[in-house]
């Protein structure tokens, strides 16, 4: 049986933009559900969801290079 272990830290991601979408997270390149699904997984600990993290990335308004995020206790900011 797998416990859940409730860490009180923020998460942090490195997203890669190409043409205006996510094309990898922390260095690593993934498809578009892929990315997603890494995105889900890693913002379980931290209750942020994919979408909002997505949104995020829109907001900053790059097409090209990276984003950095902090994700912690329900919210996303740049970093």
């Amino acid at each position: 049986m797998q416990k859940s272990i409730h860490v009180d830290c923020p998460t942090y991601l490195e997203l890669g933009l190409k043409n205006g979408e996510v094309s990898t997270v922390n260095g690593k390149e993934l498809n578009h559900e892929g990315v997603k699904h890494v995105i889900d997984y890693l913002c379980q600990e931290v209750d942020v969801k994919a979408d909002d993290v997505l949104t995020k990335v829109k907001s900053v308004g790059k097409d090209e290079g990276a984003v950095t995020l902090k994700l912690y206790n329900g919210a996303v900011s740049t970093f």
